[in-house]
């Protein structure tokens, strides 16, 4: 993680690298007119345009505008302001998009951001520490947690129902079950 310098933003004043959550990664060019594919991380795709500009680095130093073109396969076809043609477009590869946390709407009652996650002790059942949840993971086959145990190497856990009971935002507790064939 960068330094925590505090940075001016346009999506609602400032901000430290520590507040900022990934949305998109650009994936490849697409075409001759400087369009790209994107995986875009939001439940509703659309919502990435009202966040406008997106932050391109650690520092949030450059921002980049984008419009949604259309779906192709699991991705978006994006397009990015100042950017017309192919070779621009490459430049741009493997690009990861952020924005302000802060800018984020609260969570409605219950429901909670990915983001919330991370930092709760994870306890079993018997209300014994299993560790703390260090990340949340997509690799293409569902939501994973990452815990890392008080000792040994981080492990995996899918975020699912048979793996993950009571979420307490206000505790910063999550308990996990069935997680033993996923410890190294």
């Amino acid at each position: 993680m960068a330094k925590s310098d505090t940075l001016s933003s346009s999506q609602g004043g400032e901000f430290s690298s520590e507040k900022r959550l990934c949305v998109a990664r650009i994936a490849t060019a697409h075409g001759i007119k400087g369009y790209v594919r994107a995986k875009i991380f939001m439940e509703n795709p659309h919502d990435i345009e009202d966040y406008n500009p997106l932050f391109t680095s650690e520092t949030g130093a450059e921002t980049l505008h984008v419009t949604l073109k259309n779906p192709i396969k699991n991705q978006w076809l994006v397009e990015i302001g100042g950017v017309s043609d192919r070779t621009e477009a490459e430049k741009l590869r493997n690009l990861d998009l952020y924005i302000n946390a802060d800018a984020l709407p609260e969570a409605e009652d219950g429901a909670f951001y990915y983001k919330d996650l991370i930092g709760l002790t994870a306890y079993d059942d018997k209300g014994e520490t299993v560790g703390k949840v260090i990340n949340v993971d997509n690799f293409g086959s569902g939501d994973l947690l990452e815990i890392k145990p008080m000792d040994g190497e981080s492990f995996y856990l899918p975020f699912k129902d048979e793996f993950s009971g009571n979420i307490d935002l206000k505790a910063k507790t999550i308990v996990v079950t069935n997680f033993e064939d996923y410890r190294f």
